[in-house]
């Protein structure tokens, strides 16, 4: 069952006096320090990542030790000098065993938003803040920063870790708003030339013609589709879906359902069976820039 943060340790989000000049919009940037304390010294970055993208680019973020996991998605809002850092978290945190030795566990879902400038700093205290006689097992340091990078839509992501105890991962959320597929045709022996496809989510769709051999073709309409909204809450909040696209395929010259084939846009190639004799290959990647 849910439960409430305590009112000043577990709800902090800190701003430190740090500032940078103010930057127009172009391309976000997280940078996130993961932080422990140690024996003999007031801490140690245990994990260091960069995340970045253009300016809807939200932030995932997955920590695990032996007695607390949290799962965060953070998004930067607001332009100008300062901005508003928002997430939204899942933490679970180890409470003791059953009378049957089987372990119990506290679960709590918020949300915590913080104004920060730009190039300031913000920590983050998500499994309770230091108070007399403990110390939280972890907490991360948060700063934000754009830059002006017009036309640059992939996002990049660098996470190092450097205690093999802590399991931590970062990845970078954006929603596709194009995306270049990569469309092969299969039938029998016979495969077509690949076709790159420069395609807007949601948009029109494009009569395409695949030439097998001599005297064989195919034309096909296609039109690329956002994923719709995740049936699982924790994967909605999470956005784990963000970056799936679908694939929809219809042959104009059969009377049938459409063929859709949903994926991540991560350039690993699916198929898509349109009958008993043809297939579809495809990739889904980010666009070159423009």
């Amino acid at each position: 069952m849910p439960f409430s943060w305590y009112s000043s340790a577990l709800a902090a989000l800190l701003v430190a006096a740090s500032h940078a000049a103010a930057q127009g919009p172009g391309r976000v940037k997280y940078d996130v320090r993961v932080i422990a304390p140690r024996a003999g010294a007031e801490s140690v970055v245990v994990a260091h990542g960069r995340i970045s993208g253009p300016e809807e680019t939200r932030l995932r973020l997955e920590l695990l030790t032996d007695e607390a996991r949290l799962d965060a998605l953070l998004a930067v809002l607001g332009q100008g000098d300062t901005v508003e850092l928002s997430g939204g978290f899942h933490r679970r945190l180890a409470a003791g065993r059953s009378s049957r030795g089987l372990p119990l566990w506290e679960v709590d879902d918020y949300h915590r938003s913080v104004r920060l400038s730009l190039g300031g700093t913000a920590l983050l205290y998500p499994f309770g803040a230091a108070r007399p006689g403990r110390r939280p097992p972890l907490w991360l340091a948060i700063t934000v920063t754009r830059d002006r990078v017009a036309g640059d839509t992939r996002p990049l992501e660098s996470v190092v870790v450097f205690d093999s105890t802590v399991h931590v991962r970062m990845e970078a959320v954006v929603h596709p708003h194009r995306a270049a597929v990569r469309v092969t045709l299969l039938r029998g022996d016979s495969s077509s030339a690949p076709k790159l496809l420069d395609m807007v989510t949601d948009g029109p769709s494009k009569l395409v013609t695949f030439v097998l051999g001599r005297n064989q073709a195919a034309t096909l309409d296609i039109a690329l589709l956002s994923s719709g909204p995740a049936l699982d809450p924790a994967d909605s909040t999470l956005a784990r879906d963000a970056d799936i696209v679908c694939l929809r395929v219809v042959d104009p010259s059969v009377e049938e359902p459409p063929h859709v084939r949903c994926g991540r846009v991560n350039n690993v190639a699916r198929t898509l069976p349109l009958s008993d004799r043809d297939t579809i290959v495809t990739t889904f990647s980010w666009p070159v820039p423009r």
